[in-house]
């Protein structure tokens, strides 16, 4: 007897566990990088780079932390593929403003 309900063509569940691992392994090393950083005697946000390097950090924690949310909630049947190509851009944007405000840290 075959499945009386048809697969979907795109599933999701194939695709939730790498990126949710991939986040909590970014979200861990910026935690690291941010608690060194503001724990040093010589912190302070006084200077225009350091406030973007901030700002390029949070920014991208708080996408990240929006993608976390997307990939873990429960979806809507309707557009599954759209869903998950809005939450991959959001995510990868987090990507790369972190890691653009980590490396920023290394010039200034």
């Amino acid at each position: 007897m075959s499945d009386p309900t048809p697969k979907p063509a795109f599933d999701l569940k194939d695709y939730r566990q790498p990126m949710v691992t991939s986040i909590g392994v970014i979200l861990g090393f910026l935690v690291g990088f941010l608690g060194q950083w503001v724990t040093d005697e010589h912190f302070s946000l006084e200077r225009w780079d350091d406030r973007i390097v901030f700002g390029g950090c949070l920014a991208g924690s708080l996408c990240l932390f929006v993608a976390l949310f997307r990939m873990l909630a429960i979806l809507p049947d309707s557009d599954i593929k759209a869903y998950y190509q809005r939450t991959l851009r959001i995510y990868l944007g987090g990507v790369v403003l972190a890691f653009s405000g980590i490396l920023l840290s290394v010039f200034f």
